[in-house]
């Protein structure tokens, strides 16, 4: 009988914290520069590309490997990916665990059916959760995605996601500021370590944190100083 514990040592054992997120913010395609909108505000820098930590099936496992462990910690009963970008990565999560797996509609969609239900995949009813996502910033998402889970009689035990970027977020949101969340690394971490394996212009980086920490105003002449998208 086989388990999932090999794969769960492969990341406790041979790899550290700090390495797994190097392996993160270097994936190919996931940090490009180039100032651009994101939901109508200027941004210093392209947002991250989260799919691109999909595409290498080591990285997946690897990344899946830390999220079990997380889930481990928390005594989680089932793995719960976000509709649409947290669902890779959750199911990684719950065959390293050996856990369950459901993904959870968007809040608000409307499917096929008449009574298109929130949850799809394993029960959630009375079970502990953990809650999978691509990000964290204000943690708006992470509200209405527990809420659901929540109204299917779900216990949400925790969030675990690639990148926690509530250090630049405006404000958190109180559900996401409270519920117990692990990351593989957090927004400015991955910034500094695409810096520092030559994947991003360390002037440029210093501009960019300094634009998303100090919130740069539309007529902030150092924009221009900054690479614009395609």
């Amino acid at each position: 009988m086989t388990t999932s514990t090999p794969q769960l040592a492969l990341w406790t054992q041979q790899e550290t914290a700090d390495e797994l997120a190097a392996r993160l913010a270097t994936a190919p395609g996931l940090v490009r520069p180039g100032a651009t909108l994101w939901d109508d505000a200027r941004t210093p820098i392209h947002p991250l590309s989260m799919e691109s930590a999909y595409a290498d099936p080591e990285l997946l496992r690897d990344l899946g490997a830390r999220g079990a462990h997380f889930a481990r910690e928390l005594g989680a009963d089932v793995i719960v990916g976000a509709e649409t970008a947290g669902v890779p990565l959750a199911a990684s999560i719950a065959l390293a665990a050996g856990l369950p797996f459901a993904f959870v509609r968007k809040p608000g969609y409307r499917g096929h059916e008449v009574d298109e239900p929130p949850v799809r995949g394993a029960d959630v009813a009375g079970r502990r959760v953990l809650f999978v996502d691509d990000a964290v910033a204000s943690g708006s998402s992470v509200e209405r995605f527990t809420a659901s889970l929540v109204g299917e009689g779900a216990e949400v035990i925790g969030v675990f996601v690639l990148v926690d970027m509530r250090e630049v977020a405006e404000s958190v949101n109180p559900v996401a500021a409270a519920l117990p969340t692990e990351s593989v690394a957090t927004y400015l971490e991955v910034l500094d370590l695409a810096t520092a394996h030559g994947l991003l212009d360390a002037g440029v980086h210093e501009l960019t944190v300094d634009a998303l920490l100090n919130r740069w105003r539309d007529s902030d002449p150092r924009w221009d100083l900054l690479p614009q998208a395609a």
